[in-house]
């Protein structure tokens, strides 16, 4: 018999423990309203996480993260068979090792599940001894339930900060052309260069996350520390345009960016 109730009167948080501590085998269904996720366990530990929105195969996952190839992919496909999952046959067609995959796969995994903690209320169904499709992205190794709700409390803490300045993903993101006090001495980590590179006023936050294959989150935490230190603004995505409505080229718009982006590099340093 399934475990069913809702979120909103036994916390997901507290779902998770007790799947943890009980050493459960199942999937935990979660719906509400239009969004649903299902997160698969084995004997305690999570195994693999999907959303409706993004239901992808282990191969889609890594192709769409340069770590496989397409033809790779189809090979795999029709090695599979009934006895494996698709993960291990990857590792043993010696496409990835066991360690890259697990690295891929987590992140791509436990981002799947951190929004799931700022859910106020949701269904939850919990089905005993039930396991994902063999063409599922299953982690070679399952990870702990713990740390997994210990950083997406966090991230809920964090996101209620963000979201004052960065309502929503489908903002975009530009230089501003005087640069504050406060960017003098910025020194930038390489995943924020790999952001800081894709600001065009243009792109949007999800699509800085794609192109850059970090996750949503780390891509607004980081444009966040920009807009603390007055590099860049957000602002909401223009209206596309006709093809005859504008008389600047793509080569002019190309030319303005890396000429603001230089100014502001130069300003930087010269404070």
């Amino acid at each position: 018999m399934a475990l069913v109730g809702n979120i909103r009167d036994f916390g997901l948080s507290d779902f998770l423990y007790l799947v943890d501590r009980g050493y459960k085998t199942g999937c935990l269904h979660l719906n509400r309203g239009d969004d649903s996720a299902s997160l698969y366990f084995e004997k305690g530990k999570l195994v693999t996480a999907a959303r409706r929105n993004s239901k992808k195969r282990v191969t889609d996952v890594l192709v769409s993260k340069g770590k496989l190839t397409t033809q790779q992919a189809q090979n795999a496909h029709q090695a599979l068979n009934g006895s494996s999952n698709l993960t291990q046959l990857l590792v043993d067609l010696n496409y990835m090792s066991r360690d890259d995959v697990q690295q891929v796969l987590q992140q791509h995994i436990e981002e799947s599940v951190y929004s799931l903690f700022g859910w106020p209320d949701g269904e939850f169904r919990f089905e005993q001894g039930q396991k994902p499709s063999s063409e599922s992205p299953i982690m070679p190794i399952p990870i702990s339930v713990e740390n997994l709700i210990m950083e997406g409390v966090r991230r809920i803490d964090e996101w209620g900060r963000i979201k004052d300045r960065i309502p929503s993903t489908d903002m975009v993101v530009k230089f501003v052309e005087q640069p504050g006090e406060k960017a003098k001495g910025v020194n930038l980590s390489a995943n924020e260069w790999r952001v800081f590179a894709r600001i065009n006023g243009q792109y949007t936050l999800s699509e800085i996350s794609q192109k850059t294959n970090l996750s949503e989150f780390e891509v607004c935490r980081i444009v966040y520390g920009f807009l603390t230190a007055g590099l860049v603004e957000v602002i909401k995505k223009a209206r596309p345009q006709s093809p005859h409505s504008s008389s600047r080229s793509p080569q002019d718009t190309q030319r303005v960016k890396r000429s603001l982006v230089t100014r502001i590099i130069n300003r930087i340093r010269g404070m």
